[in-house]
């Protein structure tokens, strides 16, 4: 057992005052945007690959059940800044704005000297909310979802300034996925000297597919597309744009992904920071239907149900990646039950910070991406959007669907063994009532309206 194995052994529960003397180390979290779980060719993609990714699987450790924190964007990310589900939110959808008294990871690593960025799409709000209130030193790209799916944008922020991009939408110049990494891969020169958190949301690939001629040209011809006519560019205005070759735009967007996240792998490697730094990729929620996105074609859910509002597997199960060489097993893979209120209490173990779990919801996966001590895994996992509800305990997962929005009485519901049938096919209920009742009366417990 290697010093850092030792000292995480007492830090994870063997001790209320943990004992961490290994440097600590930095922290990469890649959130794509409404990538499903079969979008990675790792994860069963086939008509495309994805290289970096694969190699980052080989690397690190895959994880098969690790779901996000909601269907949607904007509640997914308050469940990871926070590491509580959403219930605890002050809203369930898109309108989410955090307010001075949240607690956000980047906060927690910021008081314990680490240089904190966001760099992507942000989505928590733009005046309590705002990245640089909440823990991050520096911030460059979106606070909302409305301008953040608009590729070529005519201006972006930077530190809460406005920084202007001329003729941008019409010159097609400046790709944000360009710009993100740009700006991400300067931040890890910059702060090479010291511990960093650098949290990179991106916005591929939602929700327009429009990308550089080079990404999708080798696709062209090989993914039964029927050409659309095109349409100016436009931001805000009568919809996403739609590319005219919609597969091979999907194809490339992904193929673009994949080749940033090999950009920075190459400069941890070029700075040796390769075995200093836990890498960790995932997505927001499963694959959409917008801007010409097909997911039906790419199976981009990757045989689960449904996909993007839905709170069925297809909505939540993600796929995750986490890489750190030397310290978590190459080449492994894990089917752990874990969610985004993880991430707070992981990261927090993984830094060596002590840290209070008493108000928040996630419970730490360390142990499990570095194979020391027991890893509780029976905990409920909690999810709502508009009219769905979800709880998932070990292996059970109990689905609700209100018929109306302001009735608790009228609803439809099903239980489903994951283990058996993660497609969700065959509604258990009838067979485990007292499960039922158990499941459902945590469900009720959290249930906004009552």
């Amino acid at each position: 057992m290697n010093h850092l194995s030792l000292s995480l052994l007492l830090l994870l529960g063997w001790s209320s005052h943990p004992i961490f003397t290994a440097e600590q180390p930095n922290v990469i979290y890649i959130l794509a945007d409404d990538v499903g779980y079969g979008d990675l060719s790792c994860y069963g993609q086939e008509r495309f690959r994805t290289p970096n990714l694969d190699r980052m699987a080989t690397e690190g450790m895959r994880f098969t059940e690790h779901y996000s924190g909601s269907c949607v964007c904007a509640p997914s990310r308050y469940t990871l800044m926070t590491g509580k589900h959403i219930a605890r939110a002050r809203a369930e959808g898109q309108g989410q704005q955090l307010r001075h008294e949240d607690f956000t990871i980047a906060e927690l690593l910021q008081e314990n000297d680490y240089a904190t960025a966001m760099i992507g799409k942000w989505g928590l709000g733009g005046h309590t909310g705002r990245p640089d209130l909440q823990g991050f030193d520096f911030w460059y790209g979106f606070l909302d979802q409305r301008r953040a799916h608009f590729h070529y944008p005519e201006w972006i922020w930077r530190n809460g300034e406005k920084e202007t991009l001329p003729d941008n939408p019409t010159k097609r110049d400046q790709h944000t996925q360009d710009l993100f990494t740009n700006e991400a891969l300067g931040f890890i020169r910059d702060h090479r000297d010291e511990p960093f958190f650098l949290y990179l949301p991106y916005t591929l690939v939602h929700a327009e597919l429009i990308v550089p001629e080079e990404y999708e040209k080798p696709f062209l011809g090989r993914l039964d597309d029927k050409p659309e006519k095109p349409k100016p560019y436009r931001i805000l205005k009568n919809g996403y744009n739609r590319p005219r070759y919609r597969h091979a735009a999907f194809a490339g967007a992904m193929t673009f992904l994949d080749r940033d996240i090999g950009k920075i792998f190459d400069l941890l490697e070029e700075l040796r920071l390769d075995e200093k730094t836990v890498v960790i990729f995932t997505s927001d929620n499963g694959p959409h239907s917008e801007g010409g996105a097909d997911p039906r074609y790419f199976n981009s859910s990757g045989g689960l149900k449904r996909g993007k509002g839905w709170l069925y597997e297809g909505g939540i199960r993600v796929p995750m990646i986490v890489r750190w060489p030397g310290k978590i097993a190459a080449n492994s893979t894990t089917a752990h039950p874990s969610w985004f209120p993880d991430v707070f209490p992981t990261l927090a173990d993984l830094c060596g910070i002590e840290v209070g779990h008493e108000d928040r919801d996630g419970v730490s996966f360390a142990r499990t991406l570095l194979a020391v001590g027991e890893q509780k895994s029976d905990r409920e996992m909690y999810w709502s959007y508009n009219r769905h509800r979800a709880v998932r305990q070990g292996k059970w997962k109990l689905y609700r669907f209100y018929e109306n929005f302001d009735d608790t009485t009228r609803f439809k519901q099903a239980l489903y063994n994951l283990d058996r049938d993660p497609g969700e096919e065959s509604d258990l209920s009838a067979n485990h009532t007292e499960l039922v009742e158990r499941l459902a009366k945590k469900m009720n417990s959290l249930e906004r309206w009552k």
